[in-house]
């Protein structure tokens, strides 16, 4: 299919036709293509690196970016256990998890985790895991480990020194873990 970009540098009438030849199978992958709809500050850089800082104001998409690059690594397999920070437990789960650019709302309905919210946990399809943890409880992330980490606004957080170091000392799974 065609990028974004290269879509939306076509005259509209040009457009049309290209979406209008594409089959319902395609339009709807399409709807779920992140690659397709995300502008390019919102996708993860290349190369090798442990930590990605979206550092930017309101509306920017921070949230969407972030939910679509755990949902890229739990699909591609990188990534099977997960810890998603935020500042209390309700703004992980009401951003993070359950928010309108939150992991269940960007999620094909194939692709969907299951969402446990007494257990703090998400589980996917293929088995991958998310737990939710909580800034006020920084011990929390003594010892769990994990290969993919999204921390959620974390000027806000209550210990972000405690919380970030205790996350770092279990972010060792995988080829590459990342946050």
């Amino acid at each position: 299919l065609y990028s974004a970009v290269s879509l939306a540098s076509l005259p509209s009438k040009q457009r049309g036709k290209i979406l209008a030849s594409l089959s319902v199978q395609e339009l709807n992958a399409l709807l779920w293509d992140w690659l397709f709809w995300a502008r390019a500050n919102q996708l993860a850089p290349g190369g090798h690196w442990l930590i990605w800082l979206l550092m930017a104001g309101r509306g920017m998409g921070k949230t969407r970016a972030a939910a679509e690059f755990v949902r890229s690594e739990v699909r591609a397999g990188r990534a099977s256990r997960i810890h998603l920070i935020g500042k209390t437990p309700a703004d992980a789960r009401d951003v993070m998890v359950e928010g309108d650019s939150g992991i269940l709302a960007i999620s094909p309905p194939d692709e969907r985790p299951l969402y446990e919210p007494s257990k703090r946990r998400l589980t996917w399809p293929n088995g991958a895991r998310g737990v939710i943890f909580s800034s006020q409880e920084p011990d929390q992330l003594r010892g769990p480990q994990c290969g993919l980490a999204w921390g959620d606004e974390i000027r806000t957080w209550y210990y972000p020194q405690e919380c970030h170091d205790n996350l770092m000392l279990g972010l060792r799974l995988g080829e590459r873990p990342r946050a």
